[in-house]
This record gives structure tokens, C-alpha cells and sequence, in this order.
């Protein structure tokens, strides 16, 4: 019976981008020259895997040019010539074009794509001429049709481009796994397969079997075949996974409505009840870290995004950089991952432009002149730290504040140092002597901040003159869940996100202090912090305010609550009218079901059915502490 290949082409294109990912990662360590079988045996199979599958599809030109890689990478394990500088360069290119290849196919536009006889002909000149290139899209193509005759064209040297293409998101390959939709059927002519059984993404090569994988085991019925030794997975869409995580959400939604009635209930009257309510509590919470935990990726995926992206930069600067990367294995949400790409890709770029000395800079000031660049992520309680250094020239605490000055900002002498690094997050602040395509027009950091926050976490700087920056950034593990503290004002019930809190206490009338006729300023152990009224934050309208609720008397008299919250190393604190309680909470976007509303982060839906806003502390705390300074 025919098969519908039509069935498995999104896997081959998904498969074919974790290839080419796999290739770009290991491409970096092949500028040492030093011959490692292993790695170039690797490069090979990713190499032959797009070849099988874009041959069982028809994807000639994509099939073609892998073919050209095997040749050469066959010629490198044989040990008939050294990798080097040149050749990562080339694999780079390669990716690069095969990329926007495989995108053109996925649209569905199977035109000749002149970039990739292009490219076929460069591989082929590269390896016949011994490491040189064809310099011009008209040479190289004529290089690729001379290849395809048999032939290769004089060879002729290029200066790399840099090319910008890593800044699309894409799933990366996993360590240590191949992958494949079919084995090379014979539709085209090859190299010789490598020796063993070798894994597809689908199904298992079978010795021996008509039409080669098409004939073979699934993948769950292979490992069991050999003892389990390997452990099966599938390729589940996000849409599926995403569905079920909402669906879930409002599980417990459900089952806290619930243990909410039955407290109603006498204890008494109704054992049988509580017991089997709390029974359902217990597995509903099991349930719903379970189906979260489906959700979470290694930090690997990020990760193995930036080799290539400070190879790329660091060449175009004319810098030597290495890149240290720890925490591989530390968990976060998928879609967490995604979002954090376009900032950390800012982080590392300015590290790398601004931080980082040239050589002969490093080399005066008593360092090596190979800078390094490192990215560390670790849990803590129930969030995630990314930390991003450099041993560059750090930040010059007079520079920020005279550059502060000449653009206007409110500053002063009196700020201390980590106040004066954040300025650098500012929104057109930038130190550049010179705007370059990669930085100086005073757009990055601002975006670093923003997208940051919106993701309900924090960034922090650090510096050394002289020795080095560190950029902390804080997440929390999950945008679907987070723990909060739920407070109210009148009849409303808001959300605190328990991260931003560091205290709760009742203040004084004697605390509050005055600024333009505002109580503006509270006392907390001697520190004076900007109060926030969250009854003026929210425009809740009472229907009587009594005199003890004036500005002066706010505190004692009322009963209220401060939560003293903290945000980028500035502290505030948060009057509210009563604290309810702790919880853990479905996290509702307002934007997805919505639009975007100022100073709120999301909704949730709370064990008596109401609707809570979870209030954005991040922009409510930078709004009001600029407006406290503006007074004062």
C-alpha cells in the first residue's frame, strides 16, 4: 500500500532546522584545527540525514548540496586535510542559506533557489581548492552548474559577511541525538551510510526490509525490541500541549470553587466530603505540576543559540571572545524560552561591543586578549537567574552620570552605583562614540528591561571599572502559574505576585511624610520609601472617605497595609486596604482574551468565582518613582 509522505513533511522540516542548528553549534569547535573524529563523524550525520529526507520529498537542490557537504566532511574524517577558520565560515554560509531554503520549502515554494546552487557550487570549489571560495553569487552559481556536470571552477577568495539570520527563533538539536524522517532510499546516488542501525525521527532503518524505513518499526516498538535501553518520545505539537495546560488551569480553577463551598459544610456532617475534596485537591495539584513540567525546556535551547552569535559579532569587531555557558540542564517554560531569546541576544551583543576591549586594549591593561563572555541560569526558590558577565572595561560611574546630565534625566551625585548602572536601561540612553549597525542609537537595553518585565521578572546590573559587568536577569519559572499575595481595596480584590514582595507591615501616621502637599514618602527602619496608593493606582472611587483617611493620618487610623514590593533594586511601598491571603493562581492574559491595560499583568479567577487583576509592579513602581522625584 502507497504512503502518504505528505504526512511526515513537518517533521522533515523540523527535523532538518534542529540539523542545521546542530551544525552551526558544532561548527565553533572546528576552528582549533585539531582533528576530532567524533565531531566531524556528527557534522557528517546531520549532513546524510537531510540529504534522506530531502531526497524521499523531492527536494533536489537541498538533497544536492548536503551531498557536497558529505564529500567534503568525508575528505575531513579521512584526515585528507585540516578543518580551520576558513572552513567554520563556510559552515556558517551553509547554514545560513540551507535555512532560508528549508523556510521557502515549508511555504510551500518549490522555485529554483539560485542561493543554493550557489552555495552547492562554493562547497564544491572549497573542497577541491583546498579552503578558498568563490567571491560572487554569478561565480558561485557557475561554480554549482559546473559542479553538477562533473567540473569545478577556479577557485577565488571572499571576506566573510556577516550574516544576521540567527536572530530567528528556532528550535536548536538536542545533544547527543540524531535524528532523520527516512533513511537515503537509493533515490540518489550517496555516500555509504554510516555503519550500525541509525535512527529516524518516525521510525528505525530495518535491514533487509523493502523501501527502507518506510517498512520499519515505530520508534516505541524499537526500544522495547532492544531492553529499553533508550528512552522513546514523540513530536507533539505546542498547539496540543498549550490546550491542555488551559484546560487544566481550569481544573483547579474548579476544584477551588469547590474547596471554597465545602467549607460552608459542617466538618462534621460531611467527614466523607472533606476527606475526598482534599483527596481531589492533592491529585488535581499533581496533575497540574505534571502537565506544566511538559512544558519545560533546558536552558540548552538558549544557549546553543549564542556560539554563532558571538562568533559572528566578535569577528565583525575584530574582538577574540569566548563564550562559557553553565546551567544547561535548569528548566523553563517553553514559552518563557522563546521570549527570552530577543533580549539575551541585546545582553550579549552589548557585551560584546561595549564591554569587551579590543586586543591591543586587553593586552595594555594586563589582561589576555581572548575576552570572555558568560552565561549562567540557576534556580532559586521559585524563580529562574540568568546571569550574563564579561571581564571587559565595565561601567564608568562619572561617564553615566555626565551622559544622564547632557540628556536630561533626573540624576544626582547622591544616587548610588547600582541606581547610576541602571541608567544604561533608559529608553535613548547610549555612551557609543559612533552609531554602528549593531549599536549606538540608544534602542537595545530600554527593549532588554521592557520585554523583561513583561514577563513578570526583574533586571539588575553590576560593574567593576575596569574589571567586568554582570547583567541579572530573574524570571519565574512559568507564565501560566505564579504564587501571589491577594489584597484588596474596598470591595476589589487585587493580586501582589510574591516575588516583588519583601515585607508587609502596618505603618504609622508618623512614618508618612510629606512632599507637595502628597503623602508621598514612608519610613521603613530608617529607609525612606515612595509610597504607592493602590486605591489612586486603580481610580477606585469610595463612597465615603473618612477624615482619618486623609493623606496625613493614612495608616493607623485606617487600618491599612503597606507591602513593601522591590523592583530593579528600588523598593516602594504598597498601601492597600487588608491582605487576604497567599495562593497559588491560573494566570489569565488580558491581551490573548482582551487588550493590554497599564499597570495590570494579567487576570485570574479566585476560589469564589471572582475576577482579580494581577497588578504589573514593575511599571507601577518606575511610574511612581519618577513622579516622586519630579516632586521632590
Amino acid at each position: 500500500m502507497a504512503i502518504d509522505l505528505n504526512r511526515f513533511i513537518g517533521t522533515f522540516f523540523d527535523e532538518a532546522q534542529e540539523h542545521l542548528e546542530s551544525i552551526e553549534e558544532k561548527a565553533m569547535s572546528l576552528a582549533s584545527g585539531r582533528h576530532d573524529p567524533e565531531l566531524l563523524n556528527s557534522i557528517f550525520r546531520a549532513a546524510h540525514s537531510i540529504k534522506g529526507g530531502s531526497g524521499t520529498f523531492g527536494f533536489t537542490q537541498l538533497s544536492e548540496a548536503t551531498h557536497e557537504m558529505e564529500t567534503l566532511f568525508d575528505q575531513l574524517r579521512k584526515g585528507q586535510r585540516q578543518p580551520d577558520a576558513s572552513t567554520v565560515r563556510l559552515l556558517l554560509d551553509v547554514c545560513d542559506v540551507f535555512k532560508a531554503h528549508v523556510a521557502r520549502l515549508k511555504s510551500g515554494d518549490r522555485s529554483v533557489d539560485p542561493a543554493m546552487d550557489a552555495m552547492r557550487g562554493k562547497i564544491a570549489e572549497y573542497r577541491a581548492a583546498g579552503g578558498e571560495v568563490a567571491t560572487t553569487p554569478a561565480k558561485a552559481a557557475k561554480a554549482g552548474k559546473a559542479a553538477k556536470a562533473g567540473k569545478v571552477a577556479t577557485p577565488e577568495a571572499v571576506e566573510p559577511t556577516l550574516h544576521e539570520s540567527f536572530f530567528a527563533p528556532a528550535e536548536p538539536a538536542r545533544e547527543g541525538t540524531e535524528f532523520g524522517l527516512f533513511a537515503d532510499s537509493g533515490l540518489l546516488a550517496s555516500e555509504p551510510a554510516p555503519a550500525g542501525p541509525e535512527k529516524f525521527g518516525f521510525f528505525e532503518a530495518v535491514p533487509g526490509a523493502p523501501g527502507g524505513s518506510a517498512a520499519g518499526k515505530t520508534q516505541n516498538d524499537s526500544n522495547r525490541a532492544r531492553g529499553g535501553g533508550e528512552q522513546s518520545s514523540i513530536r507533539v505539537s505546542t498547539e496540543k500541549i498549550d490546550r491542555i495546560v488551559n484546560l487544566v488551569g481550569e481544573l483547579v480553577i474548579a476544584q477551588a470553587m469547590m474547596q471554597q463551598a465545602s467549607g460552608k459544610l459542617a466538618a462534621q456532617q460531611d467527614e466523607h466530603l472533606n476527606h475526598s475534596l482534599s483527596a481531589l485537591d492533592r491529585h488535581t495539584r499533581d496533575l497540574q505540576q505534571a502537565v506544566m513540567s511538559i512544558r519545560m525546556m533546558p536552558m540548552e535551547f538558549v544557549f546553543s543559540r549564542f556560539p554563532r552569535l558571538v562568533y559572528d559579532v566578535s569577528t565583525r569587531l575584530g574582538k577574540k571572545v569566548h563564550l562559557r555557558t553553565q546551567g544547561h540542564e535548569t528548566e523553563l517554560d517553553k514559552e518563557m524560552i522563546e521570549l527570552l531569546i530577543d533580549p539575551l541576544t541585546h545582553v550579549v551583543r552589548n557585551a560584546i561591543d561595549h564591554g569587551i576591549e579590543s586586543p591591543d586594549e586587553r593586552k595594555a591593561a594586563g589582561k589576555p586578549e581572548m575576552g570572555t563572555v558568560g552565561m549562567r541560569a540557576t534556580h532559586r526558590g521559585g524563580s529562574v537567574i540568568i546571569e550574563v558577565t564579561d571581564d571587559g572595561r565595565g561601567l564608568d560611574r562619572a561617564r553615566l552620570l555626565a551622559k544622564a546630565r547632557e540628556l536630561g534625566m533626573p540624576c544626582s551625585d547622591s544616587m548610588n552605583d547600582m541606581e547610576v548602572f541602571s541608567l544604561i536601561f533608559e529608553a535613548g540612553f547610549s555612551t557609543a562614540k559612533q552609531v554602528t549597525d549593531l549599536s549606538g542609537r540608544g534602542v537595545g537595553m530600554d527593549v532588554v528591561r521592557r520585554n523583561i518585565a513583561s514577563l513578570g521578572g526583574q533586571v539588575t546590573i553590576d560593574s567593576e571599572l575596569g574589571s567586568g559587568t554582570t547583567i541579572t536577569i530573574q524570571l519565574p519559572l512559568t507564565l501560566a502559574v505564579l504564587d501571589g499575595m491577594v489584597v484588596s481595596v474596598g470591595d476589589e480584590q487585587y493580586i501582589v505576585p510574591l516575588e516583588f514582595v519583601a515585607e508587609a507591615i502596618q505603618p504609622q501616621s508618623a512614618d508618612i511624610k510629606l512632599v507637595a502637599n502628597l503623602a508621598s514618602l514612608i519610613a521603613v527602619r530608617g529607609e525612606h520609601l515612595p509610597l504607592i496608593r493602590l486605591d489612586h493606582v486603580v481610580e477606585f472611587r469610595r463612597n465615603e472617605r473618612p477624615a482619618s483617611d486623609a493623606p496625613a493620618k493614612t495608616g493607623t487610623d485606617s487600618g491599612q497595609l503597606c507591602l513593601v514590593v522591590e523592583v530593579d533594586n528600588r523598593r516602594a511601598a504598597l498601601l492597600v486596604d487588608s491582605l487576604i491571603g497567599q495562593q497559588q493562581l491560573v494566570v489569565k492574559s488580558l491581551e490573548t482574551n482582551l487588550h493590554a491595560v497599564p499597570g495590570v499583568a494579567g487576570a485570574t479567577i479566585l476560589g469564589d468565582g471572582r475576577v482579580a487583576l494581577i497588578l504589573d509592579v514593575n511599571s507601577i513602581v518606575r511610574t511612581n518613582t519618577a513622579r516622586t522625584r519630579s516632586a521632590a
